[in-house]
């Protein structure tokens, strides 16, 4: 069962029951003086002090050099196993600092506090960490659970709206692949009502519940949990090529997989015509034209095996499987 948090102030809990020799939070360069109240408070939480490491923001931080620097950071501040890590960021630093705390030492507990939508009912659930490698996308990592999750609503009022639509593209999948009353939740509103607190934390929920869902039943990516990655396929053939951000990839990468699944017979195209009507509810336009999948990238897919990938498809609202497709099948479909 995961541990998962919503209020900073359980830091202090966590603190007097791990009882850590020390503490570093690590976060990026740039995001570190915009949330510095929340720092602070954390700071003001435990007796133990917080050591600041700041890292590169986005996805270079998920390259080797950023990570070499980052366990030698660890060595410097002293840290050991019964030390305790916070990533405090989106998703990038999650995968990093997740990545870095499973080899450091063999372990050493960490704590997710995810700043973006996206890593909140996302990235910073289910253990999965991992870095860049040769322009391949989480080609290097482990499964590796921090000890808590914090997710705090505050934070949300800080993004961007295209941070936010990055957000909404995993919720939608969500919605997709397991709870159409997501579906339901967004179509019925635009983009700014659904910032509202209220409506923001009852998706958030529902969200972490699919994740939770998949997660128990295949803790280890295996089988059923890869349907999770409905979508992202094509998104990471096409994310760190064309320099996306990983909703907006996502959100492509869904919508021609859902094409797929009408090419294969196991779609239908109302699928993807409901999901068009409801990017164009929210006013997202989604820039395809020119993108071109990478197959290289696609040939280090994690779901393949021997010459055939296991596809997660959506076959209505809310029901998904995966299929057994031969990549040479699936090349000539999507060219």
């Amino acid at each position: 069962m995961l541990n998962i948090n919503y209020s900073l102030k359980s830091l202090k809990i966590i603190v007097e029951k791990v009882k850590p020799s020390k503490i570093v939070l690590v976060s990026s360069n740039n995001l570190i003086p915009k949330l510095n109240w929340a720092i602070t408070e954390l700071k003001e939480l435990t007796p133990v002090e917080i050591k600041i490491i700041q890292v590169p923001d986005g996805e270079v931080a998920k390259e080797w050099g950023v990570l070499k620097e980052l366990l030698s950071d660890f060595i410097e501040v002293g840290l050991n196993r019964k030390s305790i890590v916070i990533a405090f960021g989106g998703g990038s630093i999650t995968d990093l600092v997740g990545f870095a705390s499973s080899i450091y030492q063999r372990g050493v507990p960490y704590i997710n506090i995810p700043t973006t939508l996206l890593a909140q009912i996302d990235s910073s659930i289910g253990g999965k960490t991992a870095i860049n490698f040769l322009d391949y996308k989480n080609q290097i990592g482990s499964f590796y659970n921090p000890i808590a999750i914090i997710i705090g609503s505050r934070f949300l009022e800080t993004l961007t709206e295209r941070q936010i639509i990055d957000g909404f593209a995993e919720i939608i999948k969500y919605g997709l692949i397991k709870d159409p009353s997501i579906l339901e939740i967004i179509k019925s509103r635009n983009l700014a009502a659904l910032r509202e607190e209220s409506v923001m934390e009852g998706l958030i929920s529902k969200s972490i519940k699919v994740k939770e869902y998949f997660i128990e039943k295949d803790p280890y990516d295996l089988n059923i949990r890869q349907i999770l990655n409905f979508g992202h396929t094509i998104a990471h053939s096409l994310e760190l090529k064309y320099n996306l951000s990983h909703g907006e990839a996502v959100l492509i990468g869904m919508m021609e997989e859902l094409k797929l699944g009408e090419q294969l017979g196991v779609a239908s195209p109302e699928i993807k015509n409901y999901l068009g009507v409801l990017l164009k509810n929210l006013n997202i336009t989604l820039n395809k034209k020119q993108l071109k999948v990478d197959w290289k990238s696609i040939l280090h897919d994690k779901k393949i095996s021997g010459k055939e990938i296991n596809l997660p498809v959506v076959k209505k609202l809310g029901e998904a499987k995966l299929i057994k497709v031969r990549l040479d099948k699936l090349i000539s479909l999507i060219k």
